[in-house]
């Protein structure tokens, strides 16, 4: 997995690649605040391109878990998680 960032701030661009085994046929990344389809650009490699958003103030400063879940065909899923901080 690589991230762009993983301190997002409002107004940027967050960006993500995730490789996985080929007989996964989705890929979500996920947080309390958003959730964000990755698009499948080769087998076993997704990628996403995403504009962050304003968020509510009560929203920002805080850490939150970056949940990446992977999905086969059948929506058995791998979940892995990574630190996320949204300033």
């Amino acid at each position: 997995m690589w991230f762009s960032t993983l301190t997002i701030v409002p107004g940027t661009w967050f960006d993500g690649t995730i490789v996985v085994s080929t007989n996964v046929a989705s890929v979500e990344v996920r947080t309390a605040a958003f959730s964000i389809n990755s698009t499948h650009v080769a087998p076993g490699l997704y990628r996403f391109h995403t504009h962050v958003l304003e968020l509510p103030p009560l929203s920002r400063r805080h850490w939150y878990q970056l949940y990446i879940i992977a999905r086969n065909a059948s929506g058995v899923e791998q979940v892995e998680e990574a630190p996320l901080r949204v300033e």
